[in-house]
């Protein structure tokens, strides 16, 4: 395995999302915007389940890969198989033993539950991808209640990482949209159990739940200034364009304009703290 096929496997964008989620969580939990050895390790550790998470679902996802991504390490034959599983245990094991030693008892508990899930779903759900996609959203969603653990207090954190889970659930449907017919008699997804009008409509009911929800610390919680709410504002916009190029067939871009919406959301909530 090259250094590249090591560091590119890991998926380092979104492991480094992970990490940023808990160090937002921790901050929203806190009321202020700080570094500290706790939220450190905390996010080192978010990024390691996430690369693990990565890494183990290449591995079960090998034979599939082989027909439908042949470019990639494992079906190409620049990284053994095996290697593969190894190195994802290290990596879980890696994160599960930094939280037990570092983290209090409830962000553990919440690492080794994310660990579980991570590899059921890779080795159970990947192919049942309609409940699968809970999963991965769920994961996503989870890293500003993980960050949020550290202190205790999730009321606000909890609520944006609800409307970050519908994004997620939103764009995973957007993606089985795209990869429905390179999907078929290797996974099972929503799209290929409804027509793509039905698929549409939920789509929209996901991206509509995430962007009323997105308010509810405002109205309800006394959190974020009017800069936050002008950013999520702005950020909704982008996800209904999303949903509006989703309605188009346009896929790809819809899948992008989602990601950057996420981003310039994820970036609201920090904001939200000041």
């Amino acid at each position: 395995m090259s250094l590249k096929d090591f560091i590119s496997i890991l998926r380092p964008v979104n492991c480094v999302m992970a990490g940023l989620g808990a160090f937002i969580g921790y901050s929203i939990a806190s009321g202020l915007i700080q570094f500290q050895l706790g939220i450190g390790m905390a996010m080192i550790v978010a990024f390691l389940i996430c690369a693990g998470g990565m890494v183990i679902n290449d591995y079960f996802d090998r034979v599939i890969d082989k027909k439908l991504h042949p470019n990639k390490a494992i079906p190409s034959g620049r990284v053994k198989a095996e290697h593969t599983l190894i190195y994802s245990m290290l990596l879980f094991l890696a994160g599960n033993l930094l939280a037990f030693i570092f983290l209090p008892r409830i962000p553990f508990a919440i690492t080794f539950i994310f660990t579980i899930l991570l590899m059921i779903y890779s080795k159970f759900l990947s192919k049942a991808k309609y409940i699968g996609n809970f999963v991965v959203a769920s994961s996503t969603a989870f890293t500003l209640i993980f960050g949020a653990s550290l202190i205790g207090n999730y009321y606000v954190a909890a609520v944006l990482a609800f409307s970050a889970l519908f994004v997620n659930l939103a764009r995973e449907l957007i993606k089985d949209l795209e990869d429905i017919k390179a999907d078929k008699g290797f996974k099972k997804t929503l799209p290929m159990m409804f027509s793509e009008g039905k698929i549409d409509a939920i789509i929209f009911v996901y991206y509509l739940i995430a962007i009323v929800s997105v308010y509810v610390p405002v109205v309800w919680l006394s959190f974020g200034k009017p800069l936050f709410v002008a950013l999520v504002s702005i950020s909704n916009f982008i996800f209904l364009y999303s949903f509006k190029l989703t309605v188009k067939k346009d896929y790809s871009r819809a899948q992008l304009v989602s990601k950057a919406a996420m981003f310039l959301a994820l970036f609201a909530f920090l904001l939200g703290v000041i």
